[in-house]
């Protein structure tokens, strides 16, 4: 079915959302803050796109297959705070109640089942991509555009091709190539030891990937970005093998079933249970029309 879907980054909203916003608990003391803003977020987003679907990945535990090839793939990352943890059911419940679809499957990331459902998008389906990790601009295509959180939790902006091209300057292919060249320590990517961002981006300028640029040695300046090079070419290919997102995983991948069926007995509930009293009177004014669901400015 053609028509607008959104693929939210589940993990990636909740810790923007948790970060961005003051603590907040309800009377009993649990934390809402996180699952606060994710659910405002959520629903302003169908409010602003009016998509016909959406449905939202999680990550699904600490190692991935990732960690087979790289033991010390996001090793360096501390545990998540209990304040958080524990708000990451009570967005599933919100969802639920909501009647979006959530997926997660054990040994792969949020990434990967966001990559699965962009690339096997059907003809004439318009893909939009929420997440903060910049890792998903690889995916960008004609048909897929990212939606990449910046300041607080309302503040986004909008990447296609001629906008990576334009403020990045880069194809979507490329941007796997820089962090196979520059790491990332954000997930504990290596790279090439000594090889920034900046040193990277002209060499995928100049020589279009990592195999241009190992096939081009002779052609670049400075013997010890050279030596560098030579001496940690399997960890450029590794790291740019750990920044690639997989895109066949094995999940439903037709984005046309994922539709929103939210349950007003449901949001009274949850709305009720984590005091976001204003929930159910905004979910109540949702209208269904044309497949598309148009819901208010505001959550």
């Amino acid at each position: 079915m053609a028509g607008k879907y959104i693929i939210v980054d589940g993990s990636s909203l909740i810790h923007r959302a948790f970060y961005a916003l003051p603590t907040m608990t309800t009377s009993g003391g649990f934390f809402t803050n996180a699952v606060f803003g994710f659910t405002n977020m959520i629903v302003k987003l169908i409010a602003d796109q009016k998509p016909a679907g959406i449905v939202v990945a999680f990550d699904k535990g600490k190692y991935t297959f990732r960690n087979k090839d790289y033991a010390e793939y996001k090793a360096q990352r501390k545990p998540t705070p209990s304040e958080l943890s524990e708000q990451f059911p009570a967005a599933r419940e919100v969802l639920a109640a909501l009647g979006i679809t959530v997926l997660e499957i054990e040994g792969f990331e949020a990434d990967d089942i966001i990559g699965t459902l962009a690339s096997k998008a059907a003809d004439g389906q318009e893909i939009l991509i929420v997440t903060g990790d910049r890792d998903a601009l690889q995916l960008v295509s004609p048909q897929v555009r990212v939606l990449l959180t910046k300041r607080g939790i309302s503040e986004f902006e909008e990447v296609d091709p001629v906008a990576l091209s334009f403020s990045y300057g880069l194809t979507p292919v490329q941007v796997i190539e820089m962090k196979g060249l520059m790491g990332d320590a954000s997930d504990n990517i290596p790279g090439v030891p000594g090889v920034g961002e900046k040193t990277a981006k002209k060499l995928i300028d100049d020589f279009g990937s990592i195999d241009g640029v190992y096939a081009n040695l002779d052609k670049i300046s400075g013997e010890k970005l050279k030596e560098k090079l030579l001496a940690n070419k399997e960890l450029a290919y590794l790291s740019k093998k750990l920044a690639t997102i997989e895109c066949n995983v094995p999940i439903p991948a037709d984005i046309s079933q994922y539709t929103v069926n939210p349950d007003l007995d449901k949001v009274r509930l949850v709305a009720e249970k984590y005091e976001f009293r204003a929930l159910p009177g905004k979910i109540a004014s949702w209208i269904f029309a044309d497949s598309a669901l148009a819901a208010p400015e505001t959550a």
